[in-house]
């Protein structure tokens, strides 16, 4: 049995799993020869990537249980190792694209999109990808949110949002920085003179200050960067949020943890500070509180769409309110036209990405390259 078909198989070991499998693999390679390019196609406009992977499985090896053939048509490998993207993709598991950008059968148009969204998994002094800029990760969230919900897959909508919010502050702190918290260039800015975050003046918790500290350190090794990325980047993320203060600070603090030190890390700059404070609104408001409520395990409260558009609803206005230090007359979400799944998200994304309001962020085309890519195969294949 080939390495390949031992990863086909691997997964369906325990008996009633692999009676299961059979059936399903059973059911799919009986679908007739000439049909299949026909469903694959189908399959691949819906953006079912899984479908696509299993019923070529099916086609080419037949049933787990039964399967002796080791060699797959060099088309259908070419199909099934795009439809593996496309899931590696709509499961927003970034941490693989690197793996992807030396594969030969993706096409060079997709490798390059993918380049520009990759987190780098090795020190390294100059970093590209989602360390240089989060624009295109964050159109890739956009576009996989967008499909999710036509999906009716609420709970990975949910934790796409979470993602967001989690990396929100560094897409708005990317121009002031002019990257989007590459460690490396981070330290530097952390370490320069008239940094206050090592003192009693800074009001950044234990973990906050933790995570700053991670910073330097985190191009020592592979290692020490691997665990950066993982553990500390987002609560990097989070203190950042915090140093950036309020668009009009009082004497007093505020309700919410801000900053009033003068510190070297924190510019002078109201578009910043308001970029964080809607960063900090939407981190704390009632549609992120649904994701918690949502994942399997609690068995109760899994929201349904209507609940999430009535919760989206209220987090606008949370998104909005009037508070001295963020005036609502002064939030540059007040007039925006709300566009997008959840009106009004582009916008504020773009606007905490530095942008215009009537310039919103807009959904990458990644996942639909691949499935064009499908295609593109799949009518070759058919007219050879």
């Amino acid at each position: 049995m080939s390495d390949e078909l031992r990863e086909v198989t691997k997964l369906w070991t325990e008996p009633h799993l692999r009676a299961r499998a059979n059936t399903m693999f059973n059911l799919l390679s009986n679908i007739d020869e000439s049909n299949v390019i026909n469903l694959i196609k189908q399959l691949a406009t819906l953006n079912e990537f899984w479908l696509i992977m299993r019923l070529l499985d099916a086609v080419d090896y037949g049933a787990p249980a039964t399967s002796t053939t080791a060699q797959r048509p060099v088309q259908h490998q070419k199909i099934r190792e795009l439809a593996e993207l496309g899931e590696t993709v709509l499961n927003i598991d970034a941490h693989n694209f690197e793996s992807w950008l030396i594969n030969d059968n993706i096409p060079n148009q997709i490798r390059q999109e993918l380049a520009l969204r990759v987190w780098p998994m090795h020190s390294t002094s100059k970093p590209g990808g989602a360390l240089k800029s989060l624009l295109p990760t964050f159109e890739l969230l956009l576009e996989v949110f967008e499909i999710r919900v036509l999906k009716g897959d609420v709970t990975m909508g949910l934790s796409i949002l979470h993602l967001m919010t989690e990396y929100l502050p560094l897409l708005g702190w990317e121009q002031t920085l002019g990257h989007a918290g590459n460690p490396v260039q981070l330290a530097e800015h952390l370490q320069q003179t008239g940094v206050m975050w090592k003192t009693e003046s800074c009001p950044l918790n234990r973990q906050q200050s933790r995570a700053f500290d991670s910073v330097l350190t985190a191009n020592e090794s592979d290692r020490t960067w691997n665990r950066y990325l993982h553990d500390t980047h987002s609560r990097v993320a989070g203190a950042l949020s915090t140093c950036a203060g309020v668009p009009n600070p009082t004497s007093g603090p505020s309700g919410q943890r801000t900053c009033r030190t003068r510190c070297a890390v924190r510019p002078d700059d109201k578009n910043l500070s308001w970029a964080m404070v809607l960063s900090r609104r939407l981190r704390d408001s009632s549609l992120l509180t649904l994701r918690h409520d949502a994942p399997v395990g609690h068995f109760f409260s899994v929201p349904n769409e209507q609940e999430i558009l009535a919760t989206w609803e209220a987090t606008w206005l949370g998104l909005l309110a009037d508070r001295d230090e963020a005036p609502a007359n002064q939030n540059p979400l007040r007039s925006v036209n709300r566009t997008g799944a959840l009106a009004g998200l582009p916008e504020l994304l773009a606007i905490v990405a530095g942008r215009e309001p009537s310039n919103p962020m807009v959904a990458s085309n990644v996942v639909g390259l691949i499935t064009d890519a499908i295609h593109e195969i799949a009518d070759l294949n058919r007219s050879a």
